[in-house]
């Protein structure tokens, strides 16, 4: 069900880049001790993953990484400290070719890999079987996670969920992004995702495997002709479209049947608010919070600022508090 945020920003960081902009520009927060494991896929690729107090008997929290991702993502370091001072567990999910090794096979992380988390979540409960685990994604990492949830709906082994700034309807996400100032976000995580393609493979088997040159690859100009003519190719979907239609979390909304607590900003700038979801789409285990302002996994307010108390990790631990 759908309500409104009680998210307030100061009228000077009201803009939706300013809140997009804001964290990944301030001083980074140190990290806590941190113990990296590969878990090992049942396609012969492996998937990293970083424990926060491991050996500790504690309510245990799964971050979930958006598109690039990863340990110097501030949201992440964040919420690392803030779990760290709870003296609770965490982990920091890599997703494939993230964790500063490539992965092995052909296959590409994506939006819609929700069998990889599946794997990742069987694995930390043989390892801990934590009494109490909880999962937080954010934007792509968001979008697996409603996927996810709403493909095992009762079998879903957590006991609540937070997605924060989720594409829901991938296919018009990729067409927002390309308009305006927004492009910039677009020109900086695409070329991003064309450099990894270009380092993980030659240029043999870039011509053999995709039909594109290095320059051709370099020359791709949008999400969806990447999605086009990379993605799709390297993760057996038809082409982009089919790749959006089953990977977007909206078409998994309605069998969600553990609670989760869904953050979102209308001014969101890399997505337009009309994949916002309706009430009619959604189980009634979800809890839709929408705010006019926060921009892209910003919602910086007076708090944040001080560095006193950041919205995002105090929202989503007193939500995950609930059910302890």
């Amino acid at each position: 069900m759908r309500k409104e945020s009680d998210f307030n920003p100061p009228w000077w960081l009201s803009n939706r880049h300013l809140q997009t902009f804001w964290a990944p520009l301030s001083p980074k927060i140190p990290l806590p001790n941190l113990e990296r494991q590969r878990v090992e896929l049942d396609d012969g690729d492996f998937i990293d993953i970083d424990w926060l107090n491991p050996n500790r008997h504690a309510p245990t929290v799964v971050l979930l990484h958006g598109l690039e991702g990863g340990i110097d993502s501030p949201y992440l370091r964040r919420m690392l400290f803030k779990i760290h001072q709870r003296r609770w567990r965490g982990v920091l999910v890599y997703w494939r070719g993230c964790s500063g090794e490539m992965n092995r096979l052909d296959k590409t992380y994506h939006s819609g890999r929700s069998e990889d988390l599946h794997q990742v979540m069987q694995h930390i409960q043989s390892e801990k079987n934590p009494e109490k685990l909880f999962v937080a994604g954010y934007s792509l990492g968001a979008n697996i996670l409603l996927k996810w949830l709403g493909e095992q709906g009762d079998r879903a082994n957590i006991t609540a969920g937070c997605a924060v700034s989720t594409p829901f309807n991938l296919s018009v996400c990729a067409d927002s992004i390309d308009q305006g100032f927004s492009k910039i976000y677009k020109h900086y995580l695409l070329t991003a995702l064309k450099r990894k393609i270009a380092s993980k493979f030659t240029a043999e088997e870039l011509l053999k495997k995709l039909n594109l040159t290095l320059k051709d690859l370099m020359l791709i100009g949008s999400f969806r002709e990447f999605d086009n003519r990379v993605t799709s190719r390297l993760n057996e979907f038809d082409d982009a479209e089919d790749y959006y239609r089953t990977a977007s979390s909206i078409y998994y909304l309605k069998t969600i049947t553990k609670p989760a607590l869904v953050l979102h900003a209308e001014d969101d700038p890399f997505m337009s608010p009309a994949i916002i979801p309706k009430d009619k789409q959604m189980s009634e285990s979800l809890e839709l919070r929408v705010s006019a302002h926060g921009g892209h996994v910003g919602f910086v307010n007076e708090a944040s600022i001080s560095n006193a108390s950041f919205f995002l990790e105090k929202t989503i631990l007193d939500y995950f508090d609930r059910f302890l």
